[in-house]
């Protein structure tokens, strides 16, 4: 599988967007293009306070996965963010322990929140990039291929899925702590069993 290796550009507040959302951008390592990336605030300020290399008075979660995995041993050897679909990047750790490799799937947010904390590579599939990547010369745009993504999103229409299709949508919102999502997933599986 062929990859590049990402750095972070830095974090956006949408304040077009949903209420408390941000982007997190990435960047190709010598700024050929940019990938924009809805996160939340909590993963936000956690990757924010990495970033400015603030310390918190309290370990957050993240700091806390850290500590956890040091304890055992292991360590985050690289992110690869692998995967693209309706709006929702895949991504996965790669956490090393002796010669033992454990890969982990991971939201995006926390994955890149994590590799900021162990200061190792982040990766992207060509795949990816073809979908999401914004070239530099249009920077520009970012806000608008937000937006582009949102309405992707949005206008999957619920009449068109099969109940298939929602339960895998209900357990990836879940799995991505997407509550609000998760909720009318499940209303709309309730609706269409008659529950």
């Amino acid at each position: 599988m062929d990859r590049i290796r990402l750095k972070v550009f830095g974090l956006s507040y949408q304040s077009m967007s949903t209420t408390g959302a941000y982007a997190l951008v990435l960047a190709e390592e010598h700024d050929a293009f940019r990938i924009p990336i809805i996160i939340g605030i909590a993963e936000a300020q956690s990757i924010a306070i990495q970033l400015e290399h603030l310390d918190s008075q309290r370990p957050l979660t993240h700091d806390l996965v850290k500590n956890l995995a040091d304890s055992l041993g292991a360590t985050l050897e690289e992110v690869s963010i692998y995967h693209w679909e309706a709006g929702i990047f895949y991504s996965e750790l790669r956490f090393r322990r002796g010669e033992e490799i454990l890969k982990i799937d991971s939201r995006t947010s926390d994955a890149v929140a994590l590799a900021l904390r162990y200061n190792c590579p982040i990766y992207i599939t060509r795949e990816v990039i073809i979908q999401t990547a914004i070239p530099i010369a249009d920077t520009s745009i970012i806000k608008e291929h937000l937006e582009k993504v949102q309405a992707e999103i949005a206008k999957v229409k619920e009449s068109e899925l099969t109940e298939e299709d929602l339960q895998r949508l209900l357990e990836e919102a879940v799995k991505n702590e997407d509550y609000e999502n998760a909720s009318r997933y499940r209303d709309l599986l309730k609706s269409r069993k008659g529950e």
